[in-house]
This record gives structure tokens, C-alpha cells and sequence, in this order.
């Protein structure tokens, strides 16, 4: 489609030199004709754009500027350099110079990110120089797709086919939700996840946490152990934006629930959603199974529950003879019913040149010995048509007597879109990703430019040498040896870790390793594709500072507190001590506000938090609750009355004046305190709720004291 929109656009400027309108005479003949190109290319699906050799816009499609969040007259007469970041900008700017170099269209792939907000997408670019008819390159015409549905597509295909595989090797569950967990981290890497199940607790049902990935400890504790309500999803107080997919077992029987965090709230995306569905799907799938296989102990019937339900194509066979098809193979091999399959011959199957493969894995599984897991092979439709596969087989007892099971997975689009890729531009030379290629025993072989760039060492640097040059000692040895360890067993490793420039600087990577085998399944290479993520990592650090601490003081705020009172709480009681909650409101702090205003306000609040914090022991906690209300936690007390002295330091802190220009600010404080253990239990909630009551007291008595809640003493 790429080409034909080129020919046309070369056609019409055609036509305009016919008409003396010759781009080379007129510059602004480019501007002149925008109607007509806009005319052309309105009603086209892939977006298209025109710059001049200057690198500035001068039209586009409304599908481009649906894409970019722009309208065309914004975009028009502004440089890459006015629109995105410098480094995005310069590579723009290479690609167009390389494109007016060319003699063909030049075409790659790459995620671009929207000027306009909204997103980020892999798009499929064909650029062409477009020229004066003495040859001068006189600007270059740009057509993308977006084939971000495609990748996401192919990533998931991968997903399921390992999580059916994971299945059919009655893997451990917790090892297969990871799986699933880790997979959506790569097919959405701005959302963070966690896989909950419906688990029997002491007063009833309660969600576990059985898999997590990107989220801290403090989201993963509120979720486990929370009852399950009818209707109600686990709920967590959490600056992230969470949406929940359910799922169920055959039967409509909730078994869990798939919880996605993002940073930001954003509008539903339909395939977003589908995807969502899918991984819930196949986690039910996979918890279903998993209960089956523990209470039936592959029974039959559950193995045909199962088969039934998973879009792999199963066939069981003995001797070579079809005893059951799936659906989704009746499907696949073009059967009108079950009988089309039931008592043929499993070899009539499978196509001439992958018979023997095909027949000596057959005989390696009835004689119980080791294969390759999964392989591609080729097969045949009952209407005679081949299609290539992916095929796995295993031995299983079906209808009391040895049998083998095989799964199936039509790739014809997959094998087809790597035929494309072999005719298309090198994605080695092109790609954004670091890319790192070693013989078998590690010896780096040939790295990309973006090796290069990212690491800072050229080819004929690392040549020869292994990637332990680049290893930083942020991670162990034992990390190393596992991860060679994985990569032989599974031949493939996918992680983050911490690696070193040329320069000595320590950056985080994101890292994929996968083995190249030959046809007899030698390993000829390895293949690394890396990319420098130490931007997310610090983003995710900065998102992490500002869920647990208080913008303004930097001190705790009410989540942070809630989790520091309730682990001081627990060490309390195991340490048999006793430890205070003072609620803090400071008196007078409206009137700063309403006579200073609001900058003044904030200044009172940062120079007092620092000095309140100053009057407690490291050991102590202070915390923001909002406005002018501070909490802090005294641990560490063998009496009620080792707090006073404390007490009193927190009081003179907070009358303490401020220096504001030449203004002199001054508050106090009303404080309510009250211990912990008491005879009644309590939560850190009824705690705070009791230091807050305490300190209405003390302003009623006057202000600037403190007032201790009633209640009575715990006995150890």
C-alpha cells in the first residue's frame, strides 16, 4: 500500500511540473499543494506526511494528525527539533537525511511517541525522497502503519503457547502466573500487575497474592489477606490507577482476579481490554488446572475439560491412531465433525519432508525418552493444504492406556512475516535496541550501533572479548551463574540488570538473550537484545518517594505513618514496651495563612517539620497527615511518663518563631497523646482516631499543652 501512495504522490508532482509549476522555480509550490494532497490522502488508513529538504512540515493526512494529537496547522512549518526532545528530533532528522540519500524507499520500524499525548506505537515507516525532474531532492514524502496490535499480537501468541506449554508439563502454578504476570510487564511495560486467587482463610474466603510484577510491597501486603465480598474487588488505597479482570473456572466459579496498575488514568482501549480478558482467561485456565490436577489427578474428564476449552489444537493418538480432537483442531485441519479425525491415521497429517522428524519424536516419547519441547514442523489439511506449526508431544495415560498427547499452533502468519522481515531493511543496523552477538562459548562476535551508543565501546573494542566486560557489581556472581544457567536449559533469559559504560557509569538494562540453534538443534549463537531503562527506573523511584512521603516536608505521609504505626505496634507487643501516638494540629495557622498568604503558610509548615522532626529520636516517627495536622509515633518506652520529656521538645519546636522576610510567624501547638498496648484492642486507625480526640482537649484547655487519652492500661 506504502508504494502505490508513492506512486500516486510522484504522479501528481508530475503533473505539476506539466503544468509549469516546477518545484525547483516555485518553493513554495510544496505549500500550493497541500489541498491537493490532503484531497488525495484523506480518506487513506496509514498516516502520511510531507516535509521539505529543511526538514520542516508541510502536510499530512487526518490520520496522522489523529495520531500526533495535533492538528495540521500546528504542525505545518515547525522542525522535528520544535516538537519532540532532542534526541528523538536528531534521529528524525537522520532518517529523512538517509531517505533524501536513497535511490528506493527506505523502510523500518520503530516506536514513536505522540506529540500530542497520546502514546506510544509501533509504527512501520516507508520514507521516499521525492525529486525535481533534474533530480534534486526537493522534500520526502513519509508513510507509516501502525502495527502495534501486531506485535502485541505475536508477544501474546508467545505467552500462550509458553503458558500451554507450562500447562502441559504440570508446572508449578506459582511458576506459570509468574509467567503470565511477566509477560503482560512486556506486552504493557507502563502498567504493573498482580495475579490475586480466591483462597479459604480462618473466617472465610480471602484473596492471596499468588504473583506480582512492578508493584512495592506495601500494594501486595494491602491486597493479602483481604475477605472476599460478593461483587467487590480487592481494594487498595494507592496513588496508581487500578483496573481488575476476574476470572472464572468452566463452571462461572470465581477463582481470582488480575489487577493492572497504571500511573496515570487512561480511557479504555479496546484491545487493551481483549488482552486483559485473554491473560485472565488463561490464568483461569491455568488455576483451574491446576486444582483439577490435585483433586482428580489427570482424570479423563478433566483432561478433555480442558482441551475443549484451550484455543490449541490437541490430538491424541496410540499407535498412531487418532483417539481425540479438540475443537480447535477440528478447526484447524478443516474437519466437518469429530468423525473426520476419530480412527485416521496421525501420519496422514503431517507433510513428506517432516515425516521423519515427526515419526522419531513419536518413538522418543513412547520409549520415554528426552525431546525438544516444542518444534516447528509442517502439516497437512484434510483438503491436502500444508501449514507450518508449532508442535509439542508428551506422553499421557487417556482411556486407562499409554498414549501421546500433541498440541498444535498454526504459525503460517508468523512464518510468513518472517520471510518479510529477511527482504526488509536490516533491523540489526536500524534498531533502537542494543544488539550483541557471541559465539556459543560467549566471545562476542558483532554488536549494533545502539550497542555502541548506549555502552560507549565500539565493534573492534569488544570483539573477541566476553560480555563480563561490561558487568557492573551490582549483581553477584551467583546472579550471572544463574542466568547462563537458564539461558543453556531454556535458551532464552529475559531481566533487568545493572550493567557499566565505557566511561564507568552503572546504568540499568533491560535484557533478552536467546540461543540460535541450527537444524540438528546446535546451538550456533546467542543473540542480545538490551535496551537502557534507567530513566523508567528512576521514574519508578521518584513514583515510589511521592506514594509514601509528603510533597511539601518531605516527611511521612498518612499511608507511610498507618504502615510504621502498625509494624511499631507488632514490635511492641513482641518486645513487651509500650510506644505513644501524638496527634499534632498546630494552633493559629489559619490566621498565617489569611495574613500572609499561602507561600508563608508553606514556609511555616517546612521550617516547623524540621524542627518538630529535630525534637524526636531517630528511632521516632513524624508524619504529615494533611494541611497543618502531624502525627508522630514514640517507641521504645518502658513508661507513659519516658514520653513527657519528648513531648515538651516537640511543643517548644513548634512555638518556636519563623523568620518570613521581614515577617515574624509564630503558632503553637495542641497535642493529644495516647499509648499502646490498652486493654481493648485496638488498630493504628482507632489509635490516631483516640490521639485526635485528646487533642481537641487540649485546645479547649487552652491551647499549646498536651492532653492524654482515657483508657485503660494493657497488663503484660
Amino acid at each position: 500500500m506504502a508504494h502505490v501512495l508513492i506512486d500516486l504522490f510522484t504522479q501528481l508532482l508530475a503533473n505539476l511540473g506539466n503544468e509549469g509549476m516546477g518545484l525547483a522555480g516555485r518553493p513554495s509550490a510544496l505549500v500550493a499543494s497541500r489541498q491537493r494532497f490532503q484531497s488525495l490522502f484523506q480518506n487513506v488508513a496509514q498516516m502520511v506526511w510531507l516535509k521539505d529538504p529543511q526538514g520542516r512540515y508541510r502536510a499530512c493526512n487526518p490520520a496522522f494528525e489523529v495520531f500526533m494529537g495535533l492538528p495540521e496547522a500546528r504542525l505545518c512549518g515547525k522542525l522535528d527539533d520544535d516538537l519532540y526532545n532532542p534526541e528523538d528530533a536528531q534521529r528524525y532528522r537522520e532518517s529523512d537525511l538517509a531517505s533524501l540519500r536513497a535511490t528506493q524507499p527506505v523502510v523500518k520500524e520503530l516506536w514513536a511517541s505522540a506529540v500530542g499525548g497520546n502514546g506510544r506505537a509501533l509504527l512501520e515507516i516507508t520514507k521516499v525522497a521525492l525529486r525535481d525532474p533534474d533530480g534534486t531532492p526537493n522534500g520526502v514524502l513519509g508513510i507509516a502503519r501502525n502495527v502495534t496490535a501486531c506485535w502485541q499480537l505475536s508477544q501474546f501468541e508467545q505467552l500462550r503457547s509458553r503458558t500451554l506449554e507450562l500447562l502441559a508439563h504440570r508446572a508449578e502454578l506459582s511458576h506459570l502466573l509468574r509467567v503470565l504476570v511477566d509477560g503482560l510487564r512486556v506486552l504493557q511495560p507502563e502498567q504493573a500487575c498482580l495475579m490475586a486467587l480466591v483462597t479459604p482463610g480462618a473466617g472465610g474466603l480471602v484473596w492471596r497474592v499468588a504473583a506480582a510484577a512492578g508493584l512495592s510491597s506495601a500494594v501486595i501486603g494491602a491486597v493479602e489477606g483481604q475477605p472476599v465480598q460478593a461483587g467487590q474487588m480487592p481494594c487498595v488505597a494507592t496513588a496508581l490507577h487500578c483496573a481488575a479482570q476476574p476470572f472464572a473456572n468452566a463452571d462461572g466459579k470465581m477463582l481470582g482476579v488480575l489487577l493492572v496498575y497504571a500511573a496515570l488514568p487512561t480511557q479504555p482501549d479496546p484491545v487493551g481490554l481483549d488482552l486483559l480478558a485473554q491473560l485472565a482467561r488463561l490464568a483461569g485456565l491455568a488455576v483451574d488446572r491446576h486444582q483439577v490436577t490435585e483433586q482428580l489427578q489427570a482424570n479423563e474428564a478433566s483432561f478433555r475439560a480442558l482441551a475443549e476449552h484451550t484455543p490449541e489444537a490437541v490430538l491424541v493418538h496410540r499407535n498412531g491412531s487418532i483417539l481425540y480432537a479438540n475443537p480447535a483442531a477440528l478447526r484447524l485441519f478443516g474437519a466437518r465433525s469429530d468423525t473426520d479425525l476419530l480412527g485416521t491415521s496421525a501420519q496422514d497429517r503431517i507433510a513428506p519432508t517432516y515425516l521423519g522428524q515427526q515419526l522419531s519424536r513419536r518413538g522418543a516419547i513412547e520409549a520415554g525418552q528426552p525431546i525438544e519441547p516444542l518444534v516447528e514442523s509442517r502439516f497437512v489439511r484434510l483438503d491436502g493444504s500444508e501449514f507450518d506449526v508449532e508442535v509439542q508431544g508428551t506422553a499421557l495415560v487417556y482411556g486407562g492406556q499409554p498414549a501421546i498427547h500433541v498440541s498444535i499452533r498454526d504459525i503460517s502468519q508468523r512464518k510468513h512475516a518472517q520471510e518479510q522481515s529477511r527482504v526488509a531493511a536490516s533491523v540489526f543496523s536500524h534498531a533502537l535496541e542494543g544488539i550483541m552477538i557471541t559465539q556459543p562459548d560467549g566471545c562476542i562476535m558483532d554488536v549494533n550501533a545502539a550497542f555502541s551508543r548506549i555502552t560507549g565501546y565500539s565493534r573492534e573494542e569488544v570483539q573477541g572479548h566476553t560480555p563480563s566486560m561490561l558487568n557492573s557489581d551490582r549483581n553477584s556472581p551467583l546472579f550471572y551463574q544463574e542466568l547462563w544457567q537458564s539461558l543453556v536449559q531454556q535458551g532464552s533469559w529475559s531481566g533487568e540488570l545493572w550493567s557499566r559504560r565505557k566511561d564507568g557509569e552503572v546504568y540499568a538494562q533491560l535484557l533478552h538473550i536467546s540461543a540460535v540453534h541450527d537444524q540438528f538443534g546446535q546451538v550456533m549463537q546467542y543473540v542480545a537484545l538490551f535496551s537502557d531503562i534507567t530513566e523508567r527506573k528512576v521514574h519508578e523511584k521518584r513514583l515510589d518517594q511521592l506514594a509514601h512521603f509528603d510533597a511539601l516536608t518531605g516527611l511521612p505521609n498518612r499511608a507511610l505513618h498507618a504502615d510504621r504505626l502498625r509494624h511499631a505496634m507488632a514490635q511492641a507487643i513482641r518486645r513487651k514496651q509500650k510506644i505513644g501516638v501524638a496527634f499534632v494540629d498546630l494552633d493559629g495557622f489559619k490566621a498565617i495563612n489569611d495574613t500572609y498568604g499561602h507561600e508563608a503558610g508553606d514556609h511555616l509548615l517546612i521550617t516547623l517539620a524540621q524542627r518538630m522532626r529535630q525534637a524526636l529520636r531517630d528511632s521516632d516517627t513524624l508524619s504529615r497527615l494533611g494541611g497543618d495536622e502531624f502525627a508522630a509515633v514514640i517507641v521504645d518506652l518502658a513508661h507513659e511518663s519516658d514520653c513527657d520529656p519528648l513531648l515538651q521538645r516537640l511543643l517548644a519546636a513548634a512555638n518556636q518563631p519563623v523568620m518570613f522576610g521581614t515577617s515574624l510567624l509564630q503558632v503553637s501547638a495542641s497535642v493529644g497523646v495516647t499509648f499502646f498496648p490498652q486493654a481493648k484492642a485496638l488498630n493504628p486507625e482507632q489509635l490516631l482516631r483516640q490521639a485526635d480526640l485528646a487533642m481537641y482537649q487540649a485546645k479547649l484547655a487552652g491551647k499549646n499543652q498536651y492532653q492524654f487519652a482515657g483508657f485503660v492500661e494493657a497488663k503484660f
